[in-house]
């Protein structure tokens, strides 16, 4: 039997954990057989599959099976860990995408660490991704392949990562846990964004009102050109703020995967 299973926090913190209502239904049916019917899978004594299964059997002193796996390193041990976990039909999109996030970067270090291993070339550097079959200078879209392992839209990546550089803690966390769907929080950030805008192009207008403020015409010019110049950043922002509603809007119509979010 193998030894006693260890909590590995970077390990844990990898894998999105079960909503109350998931971990609960997990707990009763547990309960309800007596048994854990998977195992609890370990690396060198590490779990890195079934912290919920594990927690529940210990508080309730029910046995439960162990599985290890073999891996050559820790980095491969966490790639499987993201692996499984992409597998895991209860996983909201903002969870499948951040994951997603997570293994392109590991394989991104693991190429970069191969490599430096057997010598490597500026090119193949470049993307910094295993392609053992393709030309090494063969350019790729990350865009893609992240969407492509989360298994969503391009556009639905688009939004998240709207939502995850401008919406805010709050925001993000609720996008996370699934209680606002990606679509919904992206149009929330954009009028909000609108919002503030219109305001500071307001606060222009009434600063505007009130010049010159200076003595002399050379401070006063430098004062407008300032101002000319912040009117002119705040309309192309409200421009472009409009455009992508527009173009985002009519791919979420004619994206059926999208519509869910």
């Amino acid at each position: 039997m193998p030894m006693a299973p260890r909590i590995d926090p970077e390990f844990k913190q990898l894998i999105p954990p079960l909503s109350n209502e998931e971990y609960q239904q997990l707990e009763q049916n547990i309960l309800t057989h007596r048994k854990c019917r998977d195992a609890v899978v370990l690396w060198n004594g590490l779990i890195i599959d079934g912290h919920s299964r594990f927690y529940i059997c210990v508080k309730h002193g029910i046995q439960f099976e162990f599985k290890e796996i073999s891996f050559s390193s820790r980095e491969d041990a966490k790639l499987w860990i993201v692996e499984n976990q992409l597998g895991r039909r209860n996983l909201t999109d903002a969870m499948r995408i951040e994951l997603a996030l997570c293994k392109v970067d590991m394989l991104r270090e693991k190429a970069k660490a191969n490599l430096t291993l057997s010598g490597g070339d500026r090119k193949s550097k470049k993307s910094g991704f295993p392609k053992p079959s393709k030309a090494v200078d063969e350019p790729i879209n990350v865009e893609e392949v992240i969407a492509k392992e989360a298994g969503i839209g391009k556009g639905t990546l688009y939004r998240y990562m709207r939502i995850k550089e401008d919406g805010g803690p709050g925001l993000l966390e609720k996008v996370k846990t699934g209680e606002i769907k990606i679509g919904s929080a992206y149009l929330m950030l954009a009028k909000e964004v609108e919002k503030r805008l219109k305001q500071a192009d307001k606060w222009y207008a009434y600063i505007v009102e009130r010049v010159p403020f200076e003595d002399n015409e050379e401070g006063n010019r430098m004062i407008y050109k300032r101002l000319e110049d912040l009117a002119g950043q705040l309309r192309a922002l409200l421009k472009k703020l409009d455009g992508l509603n527009e173009v985002k809007l009519c791919e979420a119509k004619g994206d059926a995967h999208d519509d869910k979010n």
